[in-house]
């Protein structure tokens, strides 16, 4: 049984090199894999610098200006046979291609804009048509809800909202995904970013994949805002069955306006 911990993180920039050293003794410290990162802000000429003896950038999709990005981020030591690899122009979508367990996976990385582009989901679709014969395993950060009444605190929402909510449940009948978040917790209201500016909670970020018993994902954790930043993680599980995978007991952070650097530790139990 071949077991991989997954991180997925929006680190908001890596152009520091304390930062960069910090992120990458975290993901040490958390025996992690197998790294999704958003929000990169590192030029295309400067992605392998999110690197030390332990981690390596796999994939990566940046600008030449410091701003967006995606990375896939693999442990060294990791076992992976990567058959491809892509990182779109604009910043947005970085995947790696591979096989576990005689399963071909593509490990998918996005990064939506936080505001509304109406041909964003049109050109993802496309982006990821082009792989339909592998098993997606996608971390997200939409800038959008899936369910307006159980993803935002705000009671109202505003036409923009609506239309990428409707366009982001769209993009996940598509592709047969589910939100493995929901899946566990199906009535929790529980948030991944604070906007000060609308005095608002939102649950932006997503670990998405297929739900069936050939997908062999294990459901640990979801954890939020750490170091300031979105957060989330999950194990995966070659040769597991999903429906059995996906309960137990687990944990998460969200945080309140008024202590914006200090999480609070949520418990659910399933």
């Amino acid at each position: 049984m071949t077991k991989f911990h997954v991180i997925s993180w929006n680190v908001n920039g890596l152009n520091g090199q304390i930062k960069r050293a910090a992120c990458l003794d975290f993901l040490r410290r958390h025996s992690v894999d197998i790294a999704f990162i958003q929000e990169s802000h590192l030029r295309s000429i400067d992605t392998q610098r999110f690197a030390n003896k332990f981690y390596y950038t796999a994939a990566s999709a940046s600008l030449s200006s410091k701003n967006r990005g995606s990375l896939i981020v693999l442990k060294r030591n990791l076992s992976l046979n990567i058959l491809g690899k892509y990182g779109s122009e604009d910043g947005r979508v970085s995947y790696i291609k591979t096989i576990i367990a005689g399963h071909k996976f593509a490990f998918i990385s996005i990064y939506a804009p936080s505001l509304y582009e109406p041909d964003f989901f049109s050109k993802l679709i496309s982006v990821l048509t082009q792989i339909h014969d592998y098993s997606f395993i996608i971390s997200a950060d939409m800038n959008a809800c899936v369910n307006l009444t159980l993803d935002k605190s705000a009671c109202l929402s505003t036409s923009t909202q609506i239309r990428s909510s409707n366009e982001l449940q769209d993009f996940l009948s598509a592709f047969s995904l589910v939100d493995l978040y929901r899946v566990v917790n199906p009535t929790c209201k529980q948030y991944t970013f604070y906007s000060a500016r609308h005095q608002s909670f939102s649950r932006l970020d997503y670990l998405l994949s297929i739900l069936s018993t050939d997908v062999p994902v294990h459901y640990s954790s979801y954890l939020v805002m750490v170091f300031h930043v979105h957060f989330a993680c999950l194990h995966l599980t070659s040769c597991y069955d999903v429906l059995d995978c996906l309960r137990g007991i687990f944990t998460a952070c969200i945080l309140g306006p008024a202590g914006y650097d200090r999480p609070r530790p949520l418990l659910l139990s399933c």
